[in-house]
Parts: C-alpha cells; sequence; structure tokens
C-alpha cells in the first residue's frame, strides 16, 4: 500500500513538473515583451502619436485653418520681406494623393506659405496651380529618384529664370525659410551649388540627406540637367533618391556648400528636434555625418532650417512655437555677417 502511494507521488510530480516550468516560461517571455515594448513606447513618439490616435483625435485641419486667418499676432516682418524678395526660392515638395487632405494643408498653413512659390509633386486627377502631376512616373519609393528627375527638369524648362534656388523637401520636412534664405545670402545663386546635410559616405564629394531637405542654385540645377541627366553614370531611377541625385550633382561638377554655422552647429537636420537636442538619433548618422554630431547645446543653429519626420501634430507645435510665440523685449539683430562659411567642402581623401 505504501509502495503504490510512493508510486502515485512519483507519477503526480512527474507530470505537475513541466506544467510549472511552462508557466514559469510563459511568465517571463510575458515580462519580457512588456517590458521590451515599454521602451520602445518611451523611445519612440510616432508610437505615442499612434496609440494616442485611439482616443484623442486631433483636428489638425482646423487648426491650420485657425492658422492661416489669425490676425492678432503681434510681429515685424521687415527684414524677413526684404529678404523674401532678394533670395527667391522654388519649393518641391515630394508627396503622395493620400496627403491631399491630411499632411498638404498643414504644411500650407505654416512653412509653405513662405516659399516664392510652392509646388506639390505627387500623381493625382485633381488639378490645382500648386500641383506638379507625375503621373508619369510610378508612385513608388522605388521611384523616387526617376520623380526627383521629373520635377528637377520640369523646373529647369518652366522656372529656371524666375527663381534663385530649388528646394527639395518631403511633406513631413518642417523649413524654416526665413532662416534658409538667411544661409543663401552668403551664397551666389550664378554659381552651381547646393546645401544642405552632407553625409559623407559613397561620393568623393558626398552627397545630401533627402529627408532633411536640400536646395540646388539655379545655376546648379542648369547643370545638372544639361551635363548630367544625359550621362550613362547618373541614376536614372531608384529608390536612394540623395545617393542619385548626389552622384549626377557630382558628375556634373556641382560642389556641396559648408551648411552649418560658425560654430559648427548644423542648419539641416535628418530628425525630429528632440532627437538631435536629445542625442537620440539613428545609429547610422554617427557614420554618415560629414560634420560629426552634436546633440546639447551643439545639435542646432540658431538659425537651423530643417527637421524631418515631422508629423502634422509636431508641425502645428513647431509652427506655435516659432511664429505664435515671442519672448518680449528680445529681437534677432538684422546686420549678422559672419554666421556662415563661404565655402566648399573639401572632398574626401
Amino acid at each position: 500500500m505504501i509502495a503504490k502511494m510512493r508510486y502515485r507521488g512519483r507519477l503526480c510530480l512527474k507530470y505537475h513538473r513541466p506544467f510549472w516550468k511552462l508557466y514559469l516560461k510563459y511568465l517571463c517571455a510575458a515580462c519580457v515583451i512588456s517590458f521590451t515594448s515599454m521602451f520602445c513606447v518611451t523611445l519612440s513618439e510616432d508610437l505615442v502619436d499612434w496609440f494616442a490616435s485611439f482616443h484623442t483625435k486631433i483636428d489638425v485641419n482646423r487648426i491650420a485653418q485657425e492658422f492661416q486667418n489669425d490676425k492678432t499676432i503681434y510681429e515685424n516682418t521687415t527684414a524677413a520681406d526684404e529678404m523674401f524678395k532678394k533670395v527667391r526660392i522654388l519649393c518641391l515638395v515630394i508627396t503622395t494623393s493620400g496627403h491631399l487632405n491630411k499632411q498638404i494643408p498643414v504644411v500650407n498653413a505654416t512653412w509653405g506659405t513662405r516659399c516664392n512659390k510652392i509646388l506639390y509633386v505627387m500623381c493625382t486627377d485633381k488639378k490645382q496651380p500648386d500641383i506638379l502631376n507625375s503621373c508619369d512616373v510610378t508612385e513608388s519609393k522605388s521611384h523616387l529618384t526617376r520623380k526627383v528627375r521629373f520635377m528637377l527638369r520640369y523646373v529647369y524648362l518652366h522656372y529656371l529664370k524666375d527663381y534663385d534656388w530649388i528646394l527639395k523637401a518631403d511633406d513631413d520636412t518642417y523649413v524654416i525659410m526665413e532662416n534658409l534664405r538667411f544661409l543663401l545670402s552668403f551664397h551666389n545663386p550664378d554659381l552651381p551649388s547646393y546645401l544642405g546635410y552632407h553625409f559623407n559616405m559613397h561620393l568623393k564629394q558626398g552627397y545630401m540627406s533627402g529627408g532633411a531637405g536640400y536646395v540646388i542654385s539655379r545655376s546648379g540645377l542648369k547643370k545638372v540637367i544639361e551635363v548630367a541627366f544625359k550621362e550613362n553614370g547618373c541614376p536614372p531611377d531608384g529608390k536612394d533618391e540623395d545617393l542619385d541625385i548626389g552622384k549626377c550633382l557630382q558628375m556634373a561638377g556641382v560642389p556641396p556648400l559648408v551648411s552649418y554655422d560658425k560654430y559648427g552647429r548644423e542648419t539641416f537636420h535628418t530628425d525630429k528636434v528632440w532627437q538631435h537636442l536629445y542625442g537620440t538619433v539613428p545609429r547610422y548618422l554617427k557614420k554618415y555625418s560629414w560634420n560629426g554630431v552634436n546633440d546639447g547645446g551643439g545639435c542646432c543653429s540658431q538659425f537651423s532650417v530643417t527637421f524631418h519626420h515631422v508629423n502634422p501634430q509636431t508641425m502645428l507645435l513647431m509652427h506655435q512655437m516659432l511664429y505664435r510665440t515671442s519672448v518680449y523685449g528680445r529681437q534677432t539683430p538684422t546686420d549678422i555677417s559672419d554666421m556662415f562659411h563661404m565655402a566648399k567642402v573639401l572632398p574626401l581623401l
């Protein structure tokens, strides 16, 4: 009898031990997943926005409309208005028809109004003066190079003499146009050149980040169309638009210019302002950055030009802080003459 009880006890242990082991494994896995999820959420503002969107709906179009019609802001725009006439910029914004009622109204209500002219490049049946229809190009990330080539050629044919500089930006890039004009005022648009966030990889002279936006002088545009676009070595299509256009510009003899200020602080930025401020930019940037990556007070020029990966909500927030919030009694001097270098970037050895 005692032997049978011992045998049954051993059977119970035999069948219950795996259950407890399995339970512990699942518990540990659940803990790992939970902590990993919390870690990801704390790092990614996009994930936070995504979770928040389920219970909080932000009417960005209403706010954008209020920004456009608001006459209650006290400001003196004399210097900016004068620079608007002297440094003429045509803005080309890469987008899709799916963003017609999302990102584009916010761009139009914020930085887009400060371009001398803005064209949204997309494939759509909708006809508007500010839309450049690119349906001749397949609407895909795999054909971004062809899309950019299409819009640059269009500007060359129709607007070359009307503007000094051509800005290429994504629809999630926020551009401080007054600062861009200030930076460009140090350079001659009749000399071939281009500026942006400078990468040091793949090409002898490097190339500019597409997401951070880059700006080409009218002389540089003329050379790239008339020289490089006719050569076989200039990529006709592809998904790495910034590298491909960089190859074309290098082939045409269009040099990159220094775009950081005299303190070494960048003006064009590949990511959100707080990522550059806190030093939480993607790891690749430390390897790719021509000028090096700095955080804190050294991250961003006082006259910063662009920030990338900016969703409509953040775009409105940035516009509120930049253009609708003032510190009483403090104004920017308008006689600054030594903030930027009038220099080409030395090629990689």
